[in-house]
């Protein structure tokens, strides 16, 4: 079962990006099982490798353990630190310390305060992970010459100078379904999602530029809040005869639309997002349970994968057990050592900012299942920050186990087309 299945629903504040979609806390949607066995093999960590000398000072920012949508990054990043340290060799030799951490309690004033803090400090570099409010750190680090690497951003934080965001929050939403459905050669997709603002105008304002570079016509289906049944709608989705579904919402919606697609004899194939997906209770009450639907996801947390292991490795033996949820911290920290590493004389804010723009080569992406990324390539030319072109696809089993990730291309589907 996913981790992030069983995790709250919650929208971030970035809503006219579309990247507040698949936010759980301002969060991840891990895939795969993130594996409770007592027995962790820490022998997948390495040789060890210390990092000797002056510390690289990078500044964190995470949410806080006393927020009412707290997800523990905290420990993942200080494994992702202790991994890195111990048996990376740190950045070029050097050591990584985190400074100045601080907590913004979903609070965008305590965002700017943070922000004010860090680039008042000796960190060379910001790092977050999916942070409730990457615009407000952003409009702060950015005008100051920070460099400023974050796992999900928000509109702001999509195009400032100055800032990088790993993830590619456009895919799950709209690239994943929009690539998948030319692939599968279909031409029409219905997508149900929760009526309101922050869910309905992106999917507007971003959707048909996606869709319709890949050939596809979307046809979006708001459905109210707190709708119990949705025959109504997906009756009404139905009519325009649509060769696939794709649901954005959390278990209970996806639950209801898959329950009423089946009460239908709907026989379209549908995509979820991971944050569909919900515990056995749920499950049960849709019929053949998630077998086989395709799923768009962001990262994994399959326990059969190499990355994965020496992530849960990494928690074990910096006592950071149980905070799987957390993995956006790691993801950005260690993302920040893989795009430094080999890079040649000081590192500085401003030396770090001239690595970021211009990456010489793709690396691949920590717990991106095969995705990449190149910071400085602009590989979604709408959102400039951005530093993949690929999202994940996979499959899921009835239980949710989501199987058989792979990379998919998104990039060319959010150009402007010329007119």
């Amino acid at each position: 079962m996913s981790l992030s299945s069983r995790k709250r629903w919650a929208l971030l504040p970035c809503a006219a990006l579309a990247v507040a979609l698949v936010a759980t806390s301002c969060s991840s949607d891990d895939s795969g099982s993130s594996g409770d066995s007592a027995t962790v093999d820490l022998s997948v960590l390495g040789t060890e490798n210390h990092a000797t000398g002056d510390p690289i000072k990078i500044a964190f920012a995470w949410t806080g353990e006393n927020s009412v949508t707290n997800v523990n990054e905290l420990k993942p990043a200080q494994a992702a630190v202790g991994y890195i340290n111990d048996y990376l060799g740190g950045i070029n030799g050097r050591p990584i310390e985190l400074i100045d951490v601080c907590e913004d309690q979903l609070q965008v004033s305590a965002a700017r305060e943070c922000g004010n803090k860090f680039v008042q400090s000796d960190a060379v570099a910001v790092v977050t992970g999916e942070f409730s409010n990457a615009d407000a750190m952003a409009s702060i680090t950015s005008a100051s010459g920070m460099p400023y690497l974050t796992v999900a951003g928000g509109q702001q934080s999509m195009s400032l100078p100055n800032t990088y965001v790993l993830g590619n929050l456009l895919a799950p939403i709209i690239g994943t379904p929009a690539a998948y459905a030319k692939d599968k050669g279909y031409k029409k997709v219905a997508v149900l999602t929760i009526d309101s603002p922050t869910a309905v105008l992106p999917l507007k304002a971003l959707g048909p530029m996606a869709f319709g570079n890949a050939g596809v016509q979307m046809d979006l289906v708001p459905v109210p809040p707190g709708t119990p049944d949705m025959t109504s709608q997906v009756q009404a989705a139905l009519e325009k005869d649509p060769d696939m579904f794709h649901i954005l919402g959390d278990a209970p919606f996806c639950a209801a639309a898959l329950k009423a697609m089946n009460t239908l004899n709907a026989s379209q194939e549908t995509m979820l997002i991971t944050q569909c997906i919900g515990d056995d209770e749920i499950g049960e009450q849709i019929p053949g349970g998630y077998a086989d639907m395709p799923i768009a996801a962001s990262r994994t947390l399959d326990p059969t994968n190499e990355d994965v292991q020496i992530f849960q490795a990494a928690l074990e033996k910096y006592n950071g057990k149980g905070s799987e949820e957390g993995a956006s911290a790691y993801v950005g920290l260690l993302g920040l050592q893989r795009a430094l590493e080999g890079m040649e004389g000081e590192i500085t804010r401003e030396t770090i900012a001239a690595r970021l723009a211009a990456m010489p080569e793709p690396l691949p992406l920590p717990l991106g299942a095969g995705v990449t990324f190149q910071c400085g390539t602009k590989p979604i030319p709408i959102t400039p920050n951005i530093c993949t072109k690929e999202g994940l696809v996979g499959k899921s089993e009835e239980d949710g186990t989501i199987v058989d990730l792979k990379p998919i291309d998104v990039g060319y589907l959010f150009v402007q087309p010329t007119t």
